[in-house]
């Protein structure tokens, strides 16, 4: 089975990272390429998420051919509706595996992540996908981008203290790590918690390699019909 996993930020530390840890949860004969799209390193404005979907599918459409499946490497899951239309193979959103993996683990879970312009914009992406009835809450970690990248212990102290407000403020018995710099800090959490701690690669690498096991593909009737 072939994975195509696109960062959409053009940091390729990211890209690094997650394809990395899509690696430790994929099938031995799995492989997984990872590509970087162009434009911003860190999606902070609407108009960056934008430019950065147009980006993420255009990418998308360029490298995937030879692949079974494509994973979309950013928590807002930018341009997943037109890469889910533009491409015959399934498309995997790492928030929406997330989130429908919660489902799955628990009565309320919520979403910590980093930067403030991120609350609002998470919780109506939960609301969107229809996810949004047992979102407990979406806590900042008071972190910068660049310290996530540049001092992992730091990273998991500032995204602990978000988790334990969810835990003990928001009644949320399941936790989301949301984005990529994030990736690869979870079972550490977990561990230290005590309540599932799921990581959004990991979760759309195992949803993507199902659909494709499963045979499934997206329907081409209602949402993605051709146009």
């Amino acid at each position: 089975m072939k994975l195509i996993l696109v960062n959409s930020n053009s940091t390729q530390a990211v890209s690094d990272r997650m394809v990395a840890i899509a690696h430790t949860v994929a099938a031995p004969d799995t492989t997984i390429t990872g590509i970087t799209a162009p434009g911003h390193a860190v999606i902070r404005s609407h108009f960056e998420f934008a430019e950065a979907a147009v980006q993420t599918v255009e990418a998308l459409k360029a490298h995937h051919s030879g692949h079974d499946a494509a994973i979309i490497g950013c928590f807002g899951d930018p341009g997943l509706k037109a890469a889910r239309h533009e491409l015959a193979i399934p498309v995997v959103g790492i928030a929406e595996a997330a989130m429908l993996s919660a489902h799955l683990l628990g009565g309320y879970y919520s979403i910590v992540t980093f930067g403030a312009h991120n609350a609002m914009n998470i919780t109506n992406l939960a609301r969107d996908y229809g996810l949004h009835t047992r979102l407990a809450s979406v806590r900042i970690a008071d972190i910068s981008y660049g310290a996530i990248l540049a001092d992992p212990n730091q990273a998991i102290a500032a995204c602990r203290a978000a988790c334990q407000q969810a835990l003990e403020q928001d009644n949320a018995d399941v936790l989301i790590l949301g984005g990529g710099p994030v990736t690869g800090l979870s079972t550490q959490l977990a561990a230290d918690l005590g309540v599932p701690v799921l990581d959004g690669v990991a979760c759309a690498t195992k949803l993507a390699e199902s659909l494709v096991a499963c045979g499934y593909a997206t329907s081409r009737q209602g949402l993605y019909q051709p146009c």
